[in-house]
């Protein structure tokens, strides 16, 4: 039986295809010699460019795999060296940075400049909010240290909040950016009192009081708890400072917004009061 003869197309394509492997894996040294006869077959293999590159791809990515590796291997480790001390710096740098904050924190939680003679609880906070809905943190005492539910929570700077819930060795706190919050205020220069409420997360807190409408009350002005006979907040404690006022629900009076003097986001160590009201 005859054998056809392989057509004439067939053999062209054939051809044409193993001139381009030769040519470029050939060219890829860009030889001078080969230069013009590669521009030239490059119109000639047109019409089949994506037939070649498909069959010629093994064959550059080889080339380039054996020229190439020892330059490549050698700039990926000096890359890793590289990235690997500045990851180090930086690290060094963070955890000197974290140890100092936390330093001061500390330093700060067992010197309260206006906690008087209440005695307090230095306490380290060992979880944070839960979720963007929550409101409350947990620190690393509880009653066998003291604590009991309804003692405020301060830093330097002022009220954190209170405690909520209280074990052995663990407590909850309930920041006062908690809607469900509440605490008595007086402005820190003027006797008039009212109530502060939180709002939630990256809001302000908000005060009814019984100011007159056309009283100006300053931006800045503080306000620190109030410190009435059975509250559950010695006087004097920072809560914050006042950015602005709006007309009280009743319209009748101010209500004040404050923004809080402790940073409730960043809290590393706490202290907690050890406040019991009078009976």
């Amino acid at each position: 039986m005859a054998i056809p003869r392989p057509s004439r197309s067939r053999t062209r394509l054939a051809v044409l295809v193993l001139a381009s492997v030769t040519l470029v894996t050939v060219g890829l040294r860009d030889a001078p010699v080969v230069r013009d006869v590669r521009e030239a077959a490059s119109t000639v293999v047109g019409p089949v460019e994506g037939a070649a590159d498909g069959i010629t791809a093994p064959f550059r990515n080889a080339w380039h795999g054996i020229t190439d590796y020892e330059e490549l291997r050698d700039e990926n480790e000096r890359l890793r060296q590289q990235l690997a001390g500045q990851e180090d710096s930086e690290a060094g740098e963070i955890r000197r940075s974290d140890a100092e904050e936390q330093l001061a924190q500390l330093s700060a939680a067992l010197d309260l400049p206006y906690a008087a003679d209440v005695p307090t609880v230095a306490a380290r906070v060992v979880s944070g909010p839960r979720s963007n809905f929550s409101h409350a943190v947990e620190i690393d005492k509880g009653t066998d240290d003291g604590v009991a539910v309804g003692m405020p929570v301060v830093t330097a700077a002022g009220l954190v909040g209170r405690i909520s819930q209280a074990s052995g060795s663990r407590s909850t706190v309930q920041l006062l950016i908690d809607p469900d919050f509440r605490v008595g205020v007086r402005l820190a220069d003027r006797p008039e009192l009212g109530t502060a409420r939180g709002r939630g997360r990256g809001e302000p807190l908000t005060a009814d009081t019984a100011i007159d409408l056309d009283v100006e009350i300053p931006e800045g002005t503080g306000l620190v708890t109030s410190g009435v006979d059975r509250s559950a907040y010695p006087p004097g404690i920072p809560v914050g400072e006042v950015t602005g006022t709006r007309e009280g629900s009743g319209g009748l009076a101010l209500d004040l917004i404050i923004e809080p003097l402790a940073d409730i986001e960043n809290l590393s160590y706490v202290s907690v009061m050890r406040w019991q009201p009078a009976e």
